[in-house]
């Protein structure tokens, strides 16, 4: 049995939050003690002088988790760019390490794990990774949402 899924999409906008959202909350329904995660997020909006995550907002909602944000969605950013581009527009570094370490932690609190990407799978997450080099790392198998045309 595979022990999570790494949903992405052919670009942005595509659809990926509502199929995770989908697929965690039929997961919960059927009492699977899923978790979610959403490793950057970008186009965050600033509320009370923090950036909220509404992706993962999203996700923690629809599997009725109570994981702390910092866990499910370690880097966000203001702009809705790539998250390597976001990261060096705001000066700040996303390490990968970070990254497994919050799935490592989500990952042993629940049976199953739906990560959801930003953008494609090739989007940069930093300067030498993408999405799929993510998921590989994960050891997840991925579901590529994609637009029902040509």
């Amino acid at each position: 049995m595979i022990k999570g899924l790494f949903i992405t999409g052919t670009d942005t906008g595509v659809g990926k939050t509502y199929v995770a959202c989908g697929l965690a909350a039929e997961l919960r329904r059927q009492g699977v003690e899923v978790g979610v995660m959403k490793p950057a997020e970008t186009g965050c909006p600033m509320r009370r002088g923090e950036l909220v995550p509404r992706d993962a907002v999203a996700l923690a909602r629809a599997a009725g988790v109570a994981d702390s944000l910092e866990l499910i969605n370690p880097y966000r950013f203001r702009e809705p760019i790539a998250p390597a581009a976001a990261a060096d527009r705001e000066g700040k570094r996303i390490v990968q390490k970070r990254i497994l370490r919050a799935f490592g932690i989500l990952s042993e609190r629940h049976e199953f794990m739906i990560v959801e990407g930003a953008g494609g799978i090739m989007v940069p997450l930093t300067s030498r990774t993408t999405f799929l080099d993510l998921a590989e790392k994960l050891d997840l198998p991925v579901l590529i949402v994609a637009r029902p045309n040509l």
